[in-house]
């Protein structure tokens, strides 16, 4: 088994044999910036951003070519990925997509452990010296220093490494960091009261990381992931095949039912208090629309063995990346959509064997789900 020391290093490299074809490598940050709505409701402004390389000859993303010959080449420091760097914020008001969104000739350097994304909106992602992990985006004026730190070393809040073999040469590789605390800076530029210069503001929050290796079709899913302030974390999986699959191909708006076939079922919580993780692989998610426009709601229940829990997550904005690709030879295209909203759980209760409850009132954190197919 690997140290955390090892784990982290490795979030700093690529596969050692080439990536097969359609596989996607992905490194992603979910960032929860706090405020007082934050202690009211549940809701805080969010910045998500992954850089990744997908080995495919065809593929677009929300309308962006992201088809390249070659996706990683090594460099004298350590690899040059051709690939693309995306990101959303949502401000507090209103869901800004495609915050960044282009292609990149991304600098991975395995010695300083950094991963540099040039461009008209740039982005960096590296390990400080205090063993901080620290993200750098500057994007329509606004530019953001954001500081995650892991203050609780429990083994259930990471690093997290594992793999799961699939059929052939398909598998899924990866590394999680459940809930880091989160300092940094926002600047912005004309800002109200301050419109010839820059305005900076202290972040605080919690923040969350994965890098994926994705060697398969991508499937449909339902995920979600919840912070709590006594540093307790949620996150549930369902992986699925259903009528979302014809979504956006066969047919058009989607109907998100629940699964008809489940191939996954995870749901953890971690009880910051005790130390104590909840690990279940019974898993069930109903979704429904939410009164907010685009939106959905989670109601969720989960066993594991010596206990269950329930709760509802609901979303309050929403972002999307549609990939487009050909279906072989033939002039048809596939597409795949992948869903992001940030959300708060709330209504949490977990029941242990003997009868002892933990109950939470709100979280905040982010769900996903997913529909359509590509090949």
């Amino acid at each position: 088994m690997q140290d955390a020391g090892s784990i982290i290093k490795s979030i700093w490299s690529v596969p050692k044999k080439p990536l097969a074809s359609g596989a996607w490598l992905w490194w992603f940050w979910l960032f929860f910036i706090h405020d007082e709505n934050t202690k009211k409701a549940g809701k805080c402004r969010q910045i998500m951003i992954l850089w990744s390389v997908k080995n495919d000859r065809q593929i677009s993303c929300n309308g962006l070519d992201i088809s390249v010959p070659k996706s990683i080449i090594p460099s004298a420091s350590g690899y040059v990925l051709d690939g693309a760097a995306a990101a959303w914020y949502f401000d507090g008001k209103s869901m800004r997509d495609n915050f960044v969104l282009e292609r990149s000739k991304m600098r991975l350097d395995q010695k300083k452990l950094s991963l540099v994304a040039p461009g008209s909106t740039p982005s960096s992602f590296y390990f400080g010296k205090n063993g901080d992990f620290i993200t750098k985006i500057k994007a329509k004026g606004t530019e953001f220093e954001l500081i995650a730190k892991q203050v609780d070393k429990n083994d259930a809040v990471g690093p997290i490494h594992g793999r799961m073999p699939l059929f052939g040469s398909m598998e899924i590789e990866g590394t999680r960091l459940e809930i880091l605390q989160l300092s940094g800076t926002q600047k912005t530029k004309g800002a109200p009261g301050n419109a010839t210069g820059t305005k900076t503001s202290p972040i605080r929050g919690t923040a969350y990381f994965q890098k994926i290796l994705l060697a398969a079709p991508p499937p449909q899913w339902y995920w979600g992931l919840y912070h709590f302030k006594d540093g307790s974390y949620l996150t549930y999986m369902n992986v699925y095949a259903g009528r979302a699959m014809l979504a956006d191909n066969a047919y058009g708006k989607p109907e998100l039912k629940k699964p008809t076939l489940g191939f996954k079922e995870d749901i953890f919580f971690y009880h910051a208090p005790s130390g104590k993780l909840f690990e279940g692989n019974r898993l069930r998610v109903i979704p429904s629309k939410s009164k907010t426009a685009d939106c959905w709601v989670h109601g969720f229940s989960g066993l594991g063995k010596d206990f269950e829990i329930s709760g509802v997550a609901e979303g309050y904005a929403h972002s999307s990346w549609s990939f487009v690709k050909n279906i072989g030879a033939i002039p048809i295209k596939s597409r795949f959509v992948y869903n992001e909203y940030p959300s708060v759980v709330k209504n949490v209760v977990l029941t242990q064997k003997g009868g002892k409850k933990l109950k939470y009132g709100l979280g905040w954190g982010s769900m996903e789900n997913s529909w359509g197919f590509i090949v």
